[in-house]
Formats: C-alpha cells, structure tokens, sequence
C-alpha cells in the first residue's frame, strides 16, 4: 500500500499549530493572566504550560469537527485584513470607554495612564493570545460541538445558532471570571461589560469561524497595538 505525503497545506498546519502551541506555553508560563485558569494550575508555571497546550489540542478536536481549523481562509490579504478589522475594533472599543468612562474601575484608568504604553501592547497582546486559545479554540469550539449535538440544521451538522450560542457563552463566561465579577454589578457596569467585551468577543469568535483561528489571533493581538496609545491619550 503506497502511503501518501502530507500536503505543503498538512505541513502548514502542522507548523502553525507547534509554533501556537510552543507560544501559548510560553505565554503561560510567565503569567496565567486568566482567573480560572491560574486557579486549577495552582500557581505553577509547569502546570499551566503544560494544561494550555492541552487545552489547546482539545480545542482543535473539537474545531475539526465543527469544520473549523487554524490556517487563514477566504481571504486574499492574510495580514492586512485582520490588521484592519483591528484598527476599527481599536477605535469602538476606545468609544465605548470614552462615553461610559464612568463605569470603569480606577485601577483600569489608572494603569492606563501611568503604565507605559509599549509594556501595556506587550501585556494585552500576550494576553489575548491565550485568552483565544481557552475561550475560543477550547471552551467556545467544545462548547458549540456539544449544542450542535442537538441543535442541528438540516445537513445534519451544527445549526448556525449552535455557533451563536456557543461562543456567546463561552465569552460571557470569560468575561464574568475575569471582569464583571469584580466590581459592584449595575446595569450601567454590564452595559458597559456587553458592549466593551463580549461584542468585540463574538466578532473574534466571527473571524475564527469563517476566516480560521490565525487571522482571529492575528487581529485580536494587533487591536492593542492601535488601541492602547489612545487608551493613553483619552483616558490620562
């Protein structure tokens, strides 16, 4: 039996997803950034490399299955398009901070305007890539796998609202550990929470779904290259 050669594409994807996993590694090894996820690696930096890239694996089960993968799809600039979706997201995400400044936290507006922007870039940027790897490959894609087992649309696969349902869910979940929770709840707080966060999560959520997880991280990393000189400005 001749056995085929991956593909220059199978080789690809085999890169992207070493080098995803090597980063995430890395990135949790210096800092768990999320709340859950340094509480169940108890504070070690060995176990929170070694559960991300687990996690990261799981995710990817379960994407394959819902037809979803890593490499950059239906799109002719790779690299310019999610730079300029980042761009535009940089500039809602600052609105809505500008007009409900009220509803943000002092320690918020204070790293804002004491830390340096060039540290901050590097913080939120590394933070998101991992944030993506547990809320959107991990729990979101495992999350829209087990409703699309009983929302199915007529193919028989995922209906489009098991999609929908479950990368809301799993970014309400993120964002409920890692901000809401953490300050006194109104509906002016959460308000603030849905439109700043878990609008700009659903469009992350978007651009993995149609345009792969690489354009999502490259967009979602790149928004705090444009976003956090003008947190600087705004809010100093």
């Amino acid at each position: 039996m001749i056995q085929q050669r991956p593909s220059s594409s199978d080789r690809a994807n085999i890169v992207r997803c070493l080098f995803g996993c090597c980063l995430a590694a890395a990135i949790a090894w210096l800092a768990p950034f999320d709340t859950a996820f340094s509480a169940a690696t108890l504070g070690s930096p060995v176990l929170r490399s070694v559960l991300i890239v687990v996690l990261a694996l799981a995710g990817l089960w379960s994407a394959r299955r819902l037809g979803l993968g890593i490499e950059p799809r239906r799109l002719d600039h790779t690299i310019l398009t999610p730079l300029v979706l980042a761009v535009g997201m940089a500039g809602y995400c600052f609105l809505v901070d500008l007009l409900l400044r009220s509803q943000l936290p002092q320690l918020y507006i204070h790293t804002m305007s004491t830390v340096p922007t060039v540290e901050r870039i590097f913080v939120f940027a590394t933070r998101a890539f991992n944030e993506n790897v547990i809320y959107r490959l991990f729990f979101g894609s495992i999350l829209t796998y087990l409703i699309g087992q009983a929302w199915k649309n007529a193919a028989g696969g995922p209906a489009l609202g098991a999609y929908f349902a479950g990368f809301t869910l799993s970014q309400i979940v993120n964002i409920w550990i890692n901000v809401s929770s953490f300050a006194a709840i109104t509906p002016m707080h959460l308000l603030h929470d849905a439109l700043r966060y878990v609008i700009p999560g659903l469009v992350w959520s978007w651009v993995y779904c149609r345009h792969g997880f690489q354009s999502n991280e490259i967009s979602c990393m790149s928004v705090n290259i444009f976003l956090q000189p003008l947190l600087t400005i705004g809010l100093h």
